[in-house]
């Protein structure tokens, strides 16, 4: 089977559209959402009222989060590393004194 047989119904429009559209995409929010789906169901399933509400909980959570663009995922998380942070730790490392214990 020939490539041009086998990928004959995709042209350079349709992949850009494609491009496109999963550029839009907020990955974070999606498996935010999709947990939380998770333990919505398995509360439902199990009759769990606690493990059902904290899936509505975050739900709620994560479009707002979404939304602001607040919490892991979005660069703010409790420690983002900057391109500084490198410089920093070798200026400290020079400052530390290394003595040999016999």
């Amino acid at each position: 089977m020939s490539q041009r047989g086998s990928f004959h119904c995709f042209n350079f429009v349709e992949i850009l559209n494609m491009r496109k559209l999963l550029s839009k995409i907020d990955y974070t929010l999606t498996f935010r959402l999709l947990l939380s789906a998770a333990m919505c169901y398995t509360g439902y399933i199990q009759n769990d009222y606690m493990s059902g509400t904290f899936g509505l909980f975050l739900a709620i959570y994560s479009i707002i989060a979404a939304k602001y663009k607040i919490g892991c995922g979005y660069n703010g998380c409790a420690y983002t590393p900057t391109y500084k942070s490198k410089e920093v730790l070798v200026e400290d490392v020079k400052h530390i004194d290394f003595t040999e214990i016999k």
